[in-house]
């Protein structure tokens, strides 16, 4: 039986990131805000969610310029905002969001009312950046997996609703009024926010902060697929198919978020590889929903199969994507990766995913929707093909063992480093005490059998040990059977 290390140091069943013990009473309003208020954005103001079948609040047209507004604010944002400022700047932001909404309430003119929704989508990109503060420097993995999952729950309901016979009874001032109270309640929690809830956690922090590798920025490649293809083209695909099946077709692809929501936190709670497969998933489902409308012409049946497949890659997608910035923010304290995640994903992603969807749903023929298919489905599979090397790399990095536990863990970061090995020389030394041969390590590092037996030598000399026996005895307070 191999030993495995680092999957499971000194943490028990009980540190799974899924269990309820995590949740901090403190960090309830940060946890309530991003499930509501996130919830809010996404099912009132986005193009994501702009059913063609119904004018929801603001209307598609209205919501498509937000949502691009909303995109670049947030950026323009996150580039001059400072941790410490997040309360003042969450505070503003709700103050100005919710004049933005009184004027679209209370004042007919369309003009107005367009001029509102712009503002509105502005100081939500204000809001957006403030909260994005305590998610990834305050809150632990436990609750930042279910401020994830909560949001995407509800953004799914929420839709779910929207597009029933009772949502589409609510038409003009109550689907508005509605909408604002939701929106009221999710604002309100930012009088409960404080500054001591980040600073001093890390101004007092020992524990040495870890370099963040730059091969973590190619995550950054691989959102920005998912945004455009999934979100944009999936969008604009499955708004064109919508207008032929009407609103039990969407039914089932909010069905299909539902389900992804379930996906995703019964995978973190059954296995401490959540990350690679949740990567792979997202992917998959995505491309399978493309793939069976590719042939709905032929077999109509097969556009619910689409519906329900691409409602679950979009969810475990977006909490995936989430939920993984907030680790890795935490992890290297990198405001620096958060500006470029904001910007590089919310503009090269969304704004092009927007733009995009908007273009096939606008051309609003089915051999567009057919073309556009059969290409996010070849890009899609290339994606799939390279994604085991891609995943392999990034799954023995600290920031993708730590996803799947309660708290970030930079504890051991250097439990090798000390004895100052090499990088070759620590991998060497993980897979040994993993219990691997010589032999299988050299197929697994793709060296010959003579540089691991070369490396081994230097390891166990570094560690003035002569002996696997002596190596698992040295790191037996780390390892776990």
């Amino acid at each position: 039986m191999h030993i495995k290390i680092f999957d499971n140091i000194k943490h028990s069943e009980n540190d799974n990131v899924t269990g309820l013990k995590g949740l901090r009473k403190r960090n309830l309003p940060y946890i309530f805000i991003w499930m509501v208020y996130y919830a809010w954005v996404v099912a009132f103001a986005t193009w994501w969610t702009a059913s063609p079948l119904s004018e929801h609040v603001f209307g598609s047209n209205i919501r498509s310029l937000m949502h691009l507004v909303n995109l670049f604010s947030s950026a323009v944002f996150i580039l001059i905002i400072k941790k410490e400022w997040f309360i003042k700047m969450s505070r503003i932001g709700a103050v100005c969001i919710i004049a933005g909404m009184s004027v679209f309430l209370l004042v007919p003119s369309a003009a107005a009312q367009l001029i509102s929704a712009i503002i509105i989508a502005i100081f939500l990109g204000c809001v957006n950046t403030s909260i994005l503060m305590p998610f990834v420097f305050s809150l632990n993995n436990t609750e930042k997996l279910y401020a994830v999952v909560g949001s995407n729950l509800l953004i799914s309901l929420i839709s779910l609703f929207q597009n029933s016979s009772y949502g589409n009874n609510l038409k003009g001032q109550d689907n508005l009024l509605l909408s604002f109270v939701i929106l009221i309640i999710a604002l309100s929690s930012v009088l409960f926010f404080k500054k001591e809830d980040i600073l001093p956690e890390h101004a007092n922090n020992n524990v040495t902060t870890p370099k963040i590798p730059s091969r973590i920025y190619l995550l950054l490649f691989f959102n920005c697929a998912f945004a455009i293809l999934g979100k944009g083209v999936g969008t604009g695909v499955l708004n064109i198919t919508a207008g032929l099946f009407g609103n039990s077709f969407i039914f089932l692809y909010y069905i299909g978020g539902l389900v992804g929501c379930l996906i995703f936190f019964s995978i973190y709670a059954l296995t401490s590889k959540a990350f690679v497969l949740l990567g792979n998933i997202g992917f998959a489902f995505i491309s399978m929903g493309f793939f069976c409308n590719a042939f709905a012409a032929q077999a109509p049946q097969m556009v619910m199969f689409f519906a329900v497949f691409l409602g679950v890659g979009n969810t475990v997608g977006m909490i995936n994507l989430y939920y993984i910035i907030g680790i890795i923010g935490r992890k290297y304290q990198s405001m620096r990766y958060l500006k470029m995640s904001i910007i590089f994903i919310g503009i090269f992603g969304g704004a092009s995913g927007v733009a995009v969807g908007n273009l096939i749903h606008v051309a609003n023929t089915s051999e567009i929707a057919l073309i556009a298919s059969l290409i996010s489905v070849s890009v899609l599979m290339l994606f799939m093909i390279f994604s085991p090397l891609f995943v392999q790399e990034k799954y023995y990095s600290d920031w993708a063992r730590d996803s799947s536990m309660m708290e970030i863990d930079n504890e051991h970061l250097y439990l090798f480093k000390e004895y100052q090995l090499s990088k070759r020389e620590i991998e060497v030394c993980k897979l040994l005490i993993q219990g691997y041969t010589l032999r299988q390590i050299s197929a697994m590092l793709s060296i010959a059998y003579s540089t691991v037996n070369t490396h081994c030598t230097c390891v166990y000399r570094k560690l003035n040990i002569n002996s696997r026996a002596e190596l698992l005895i040295l790191f037996k307070d780390y390892i776990v059977k």
